[in-house]
């Protein structure tokens, strides 16, 4: 990326002076998110009906603000807009984002000649445009937010977005989970600002390590191959298609007002280039997880860990489906782990099943890290019971359960750490809500990718293992 451009979007996530056009009581997220998230910039009000609001001073007009405008948001109805645009082409306002609806997602003529007047007024000067119909730009690190409850503190991962409350519900769920965010864009109609160019910018950025998407459609296919196709070759880049079938495309139209295109071609495409491909919000943030917080994996081959014979099997079958394997333990790492647990009631094979390792007679994570250590294992599937806090405080001791949740956590960090493969845990919330986020919490803010079941650990597993496939087949 040209390095005037790149400096464009610096200021774009950064910037130092901020406006809200049609400040109302119904627009207070726009001016009480950068407070409440710490940006440190100026922040002014634009209304021309109103002396003050939420203790803001109203200008009339953004041309009555004595101070340069990076950054301004427009909420008033689509008819004002060009009124608007105009002011903020004079004023020299660097980027102008339009909160508001009925542009050419109506499928009105009227709505797609407002986004090209705008796009004309546009020319005239220096000023871009974000969106419209969309909600706008969060980046914690500058303070710039478009929600009050988004976190303060930044992350790796970037997520840019047609969608204004699918953003909203990523970064949500991210602060859950514990993913933090560098840049998330709500893009709306893209009439201006693209993804293909976000995208470009992200991958020269120093502080996203993944770049993330979701998608309907866009107006040069052509340019958004290319640039993905060179972004995934500096990081991970997950993709999340929106239309991919025919009723599912008719809803696109409605929404952003783009052509959303094939399932089967966007797949294709998606799987020639390297992209991740995603289909909903859980298997993304699965997938922020386990790229996250782990070494990349040498090869398909990976060690299940349960403590439900019939589980161990069914889930062992997943596995297998989705193109992993589940390879056999040798006879001498058999042999050493038969002599830390019982042969009854025990699988010691691969999936290992050995809940008599848990109570009676031997540290589970021992058995685990001695398993993981054989050449033929690229990974490991842990399944973490919440319920054992309950059974084993009332047979054990609660000390028993807090020595169990460390050792699982020391045998994780080994397996990553000095083994260098991905380790993940599988953490279902069957017996007890409070403690399977308890639990959650206490893996993922020690580094430790935690998903609710098995099957979606080895799903985001496998997303990893095929990137880096990806990247060595792209080796000389």
């Amino acid at each position: 990326m040209e390095r005037e451009k790149f400096e464009y979007f610096e200021r774009l996530f950064h910037p130092e002076s901020i406006a809200i056009i049609g400040a109302s009581e119904g627009s207070f997220f726009y001016l009480s998110a950068p407070g409440v998230t710490g940006y440190k910039g100026k922040v002014y009000a634009v209304n021309p009906n109103r002396d003050s609001i939420l203790n803001f001073k109203c200008y009339k007009s953004i041309l009555d603000i004595n101070d340069d405008i990076d950054f301004a948001s427009v909420t008033l109805p689509a008819k004002y807009t060009p009124d608007v645009m105009r002011e903020c082409v004079e004023k020299g306002v660097k980027t102008v984002h339009f909160f508001t609806s009925g542009f050419s997602e109506t499928g009105t003529e009227e709505g797609r000649k407002l986004e090209q007047e705008l796009l004309k007024i546009s020319s005239k000067g220096s000023t871009r445009i974000l969106g419209p119909n969309c909600m706008g730009v969060y980046c914690p690190e500058s303070g710039l937010s478009f929600m009050p409850g988004f976190p303060k503190k930044p992350g790796p991962v970037a997520f840019i977005a047609q969608s204004g409350a699918l953003t909203e519900q990523v970064v949500y769920s991210g602060r859950l989970r514990g993913v933090g965010f560098s840049k998330v864009v709500s893009y709306g109609n893209a009439i201006d600002l693209d993804n293909p160019e976000f995208i470009e910018y992200l991958a020269e950025d120093p502080k996203t390590k993944i770049i993330s998407t979701y998608i309907e459609g866009t107006k040069n296919g052509r340019k958004f191959y290319e640039t993905l196709k060179e972004a995934v070759k500096k990081k991970p880049v997950i993709v999340w298609k929106g239309g991919q079938t025919e009723r599912g495309a008719v809803a696109v139209s409605s929404h952003t007002g783009s052509l959303a295109g094939s399932g089967n071609i966007w797949k294709a495409a998606l799987n020639q280039i390297g992209a991740v491909n995603i289909r909903d919000l859980e298997d993304l943030v699965d997938t922020f997880l386990v790229f996250l917080q782990n070494p990349p994996p040498r090869g398909r081959r990976g060690l299940i860990v349960s403590f439900s014979g019939g589980e161990s099997v069914t889930e062992t079958d997943k596995a297998v489906e989705m193109g992993l394997e589940i390879p056999l333990l040798s006879k001498e790492t058999k042999e050493k782990i038969d002599e830390m647990v019982p042969a009854a009631g025990i699988s010691t094979r691969n999936p290992l099943d050995i809940p008599s390792a848990f109570f009676r007679f031997a540290n589970i994570a021992e058995v685990v890290k001695v398993a993981a250590s054989e050449d033929n294992i690229d990974f490991v599937i842990f399944e973490m019971l919440d319920r054992y806090r309950s059974v084993g405080k009332h047979f054990r001791g609660f000390q028993w359960y807090v020595d169990l949740r460390k050792s699982i956590r020391d045998a994780a960090n080994y397996i990553k750490n000095e083994l260098g493969k991905p380790f993940v845990i599988a953490i279902l919330p069957a017996f007890s809500e409070h403690e399977a986020t308890y639990l959650r919490k206490f893996y993922t803010t020690r580094g430790i990718s935690v998903v609710p079941t098995m099957t979606r650990a080895a799903k985001a597993i496998k997303r990893m293992i095929e990137y880096h496939e990806f990247l060595d087949k792209q080796k000389p």
